[in-house]
């Protein structure tokens, strides 16, 4: 089994679509942990409204490709579009950013967001070792 760390985004009917995307993921994966979501505020002019984000731990008995093909469906599904992105709404973001320990974002440090998500679930899976 392998072991992904993903990271959610949504700024779009957020609350709904961060659940929703849990949801969907779970029909393809376990969820073994999930960080606190955090609500922060757009990076740039492009988009127009607060994100709520959060760091996932999945299991996947699938490749990292086929994992991530998983991850661009559920976006697709729930309305992510080049449309939507054009106008500054995300219905969902879903992002590898670690696999089976190895970094596959190399910004992963570059957004505090997204550090203090990821770096809540290492953490807690070091305290448990």
């Amino acid at each position: 089994m392998n072991t992904a760390i993903v990271m959610l985004g949504s700024n779009y009917q957020k609350e709904q679509n961060i659940e929703l995307a849990k949801e969907k993921l779970s029909e393809f994966f376990e969820i073994t942990d999930e960080s606190r979501l955090l609500l922060t505020k757009p990076i740039g002019n492009k988009y127009k409204n607060n994100f709520l984000n959060q760091a996932l731990v999945l299991l996947s008995a699938d490749s990292a490709i086929e994992t991530q093909n998983h991850f661009k469906h559920i976006e697709d599904e729930l309305g992510r579009s080049p449309l939507t992105a054009l106008i500054g709404d995300i219905p969902i973001d879903i992002d590898l950013v670690f696999w089976n320990g190895e970094q596959k974002r190399i910004d992963y440090d570059k957004y505090d967001f997204v550090k203090t998500c990821i770096d809540e679930l290492l953490e807690k899976r070091i305290e448990e070792d």
